[in-house]
């Protein structure tokens, strides 16, 4: 409930972009071909919202 709670809090765009990616397995390139944008934006996008999101879980990023 935690991580769902986070993501929707996301921007809308980049929840679904996450959502895409994690729940429905697709490839960045291939959400970013279903919602419309070029690949590099979507990696740019998906960067920030996966930082965000360790920022709301109170989570460090791996290194």
């Amino acid at each position: 409930m935690e991580v769902r709670d986070a993501i929707a809090r996301l921007d809308p765009d980049d929840a679904e972009l996450i959502r895409l990616v994690h729940w429905e397995r697709l490839t960045i390139v291939d959400a970013a071909e279903v919602l419309g944008i070029p690949a590099s934006t979507a990696r740019g996008r998906y960067a920030k919202a996966k930082g965000d999101l360790r920022a709301m879980l109170g989570v460090e990023a791996a290194r």
